[in-house]
């Protein structure tokens, strides 16, 4: 393989990573266009707000898009013959577009949230696109199914912010229970079974990989399995604590006449700290839009 081009297998996909890039900015545009028409609280949000609401906008379409993509990725005879350095072209368009909603994810976090988030989104975006060396592509696709879970913590989300968590509870609070339920089977058990899947293919195919390439990626996945934990026992906590109504219910004044906390938060990408004299509920559990897949955080550009 030709040191002259790391990627060699990126050209045919260039025209959708960067169509990708634009629909997704596009979107972003959009929902700042449409949203204040469609949502009656709109025009009550403030700036922070108004981003974040936008994100999940462009974090809903992709998730969207993405799952149905994913689920047909799986197929590819020659990702399952070798899942390491394999390839397929239709799985390469599907990086692609990825990659360009992770370049939006990078550049948008750069201009209104923390370097936590520009961190992710380059990391993402980084492993999706050395997979057109290619590297570990056939496991793109299992990790990328860990966003089931990622439209009804939008719904979750966008209810909240909305005042609908109020006007519906029942369905608000089933939203939540199908989302740690969903997020249990997408991330826990079939997250996991693939990630037992990855190390084994790692360990089998260690003749053949760098050593420094097994530390990063195997520590990497085994840190994200353990966030996903973590996420997940903190939802159990604190659904346990609503059903048995011990959560500090906010006033009016707090939050937008009074709709309920929500299961999960997401101030992190706000870009802005809350404001002096609120603080964040005790017990509230803070996840960005978009949580963080094995495939986006395990790898580095350095080695390969």
């Amino acid at each position: 393989m030709s040191s002259l081009n790391p990627l060699p297998h990126l050209g045919p996909h260039l025209p959708t990573f960067l169509l990708s890039t634009l629909f997704f900015y596009g979107i972003q545009y959009s929902s700042h266009k449409i949203s204040p028409r469609v949502v009656a609280r709109y025009g009550e949000f403030d700036k922070r707000t108004r981003t974040g609401w936008a994100t999940h906008v462009v974090s809903m379409v992709h998730a969207i898009l993405v799952i149905p993509l994913a689920f047909r990725c799986l197929s590819s005879p020659a990702l399952k013959a070798d899942p390491v350095f394999g390839y397929d072209h239709f799985v390469g368009h599907v990086f692609a577009f990825s990659s360009g909603y992770f370049l939006w994810d990078t550049l948008d976090s750069l201009m209104n949230s923390t370097i936590g988030f520009v961190v992710h989104g380059a990391a993402c975006l980084a492993v999706f696109m050395f997979s057109f060396r290619p590297f570990l592509a056939g496991f793109g696709a299992p990790f990328l199914l860990w966003e089931l879970s990622t439209p009804l913590l939008n719904i979750h989300w966008f209810m909240d912010k909305s005042g609908l968590s109020a006007r519906y509870p029942t369905f608000f609070l089933a939203n939540a229970l199908m989302f740690m339920l969903v997020f249990f089977l997408a991330r826990i058990v079939y997250g996991g079974a693939n990630s037992l899947l990855f190390f084994h293919t790692m360990w089998t195919e260690r003749h053949r990989i760098p050593l420094h390439l097994h530390v990063i990626y195997c520590s990497g996945n085994l840190a994200l399995n353990a966030l996903n934990w973590l996420w997940f026992s903190k939802m159990l906590e604190k659904m346990y604590a609503r059903l048995q109504g011990d959560e500090k219910v906010k006033s009016p004044k707090d939050n937008n006449k009074g709709e309920k906390e929500p299961l999960l938060r997401d101030d992190a990408k706000d870009g802005e700290a809350p404001p002096q004299g609120e603080e964040e509920e005790e017990g509230s559990l803070s996840l960005p839009a978009n949580p963080p897949s094995p495939i986006v955080e395990k790898g580095d550009k350095e080695g390969l």
